[in-house]
């Protein structure tokens, strides 16, 4: 038997089972435990299985849904209300990037125009792509759970050839006017597409302004505007456009 019909094979057991082990693939197929652990190792990095010790066990097909569900419900007034601000900025034809953000993920739930849209969030694409009004780009590359976005350089370099009408950019952090991140990944993305932007808005509520992330990426003078839930101190409403 080959590799590809044992493959299919296996996921057909699993279908059928939460989980199995080498040794019952070692008796099943009658092939050696390195074959076996090769099948798993292909399986998993195809990302059909997930790898236990001493087998595989299927994925939690509810999970995605349930947390994206969760994302929805995090909705707060003020996030609806920045993302409020934000829908007179997605002009029909235009070309767009939605960063990773509860806030913008609610602007994709409400935008209601012919556009193009690219996103490296997770949550973004989920909603998004429901919406056939929107020509949907998704970059790819493996994936971080902690803030739902997917990276990879070659995905990334694709950016450069591309100019954004507008790009909607979060920030984890604006301690001092400065903004920040926690993936450096993420943080080097959002300096590349800001540089192919005409215009440049930071989505944030007030609170960020006590916070501040690890990877900066300018100063909030860099952006043409912010979007916030409260009027900020006014060292802020000089350093750009203010909208809340």
């Amino acid at each position: 038997m080959y590799q590809e019909q044992r493959l299919e094979e296996i996921l057909k057991l699993l279908r059928d089972s939460d989980s199995l082990t080498s040794e019952q693939m070692i008796e099943y197929f009658h092939v050696s435990r390195d074959t076996v652990r090769r099948d798993f190792a292909k399986l998993s990095q195809a990302g059909k299985v997930k790898r236990v010790h001493g087998g595989i066990m299927q994925l939690p097909t509810s999970n995605e849904i349930v947390s994206f569900n969760e994302r929805l419900n995090e909705f707060s007034e003020a996030k609806k209300h920045i993302a409020t601000l934000a829908l007179p900025f997605v002009q029909s034809q235009g070309t767009y990037f939605f960063d990773v953000s509860t806030a913008i993920l609610k602007l994709a739930q409400i935008v209601d125009t012919e556009a193009t849209i690219y996103t490296h969030s997770l949550d973004n694409t989920i909603m998004l792509s429901a919406n056939p009004k929107v020509n949907l780009h998704a970059l790819g590359g493996q994936f971080y759970p902690k803030n739902r976005f997917f990276y990879s350089l070659q995905e990334t370099e694709i950016l450069k050839h591309i100019h954004f009408d507008v790009v909607f950019v979060g920030a984890a952090g604006l301690k001092d006017g400065q903004v920040s991140f926690e993936d450096q990944e993420d943080a080097y993305l959002k300096r590349l597409i800001l540089q192919k932007a005409k215009v440049k808005i930071l989505l944030a509520e007030n609170a960020k302004f006590t916070k501040e992330a690890t990877y900066s990426i300018g100063d909030l003078s860099e952006f043409d505007y912010l979007l916030t839930d409260v009027k900020p101190e006014e060292k802020y409403l000089t350093a750009t456009s203010v909208k809340y």
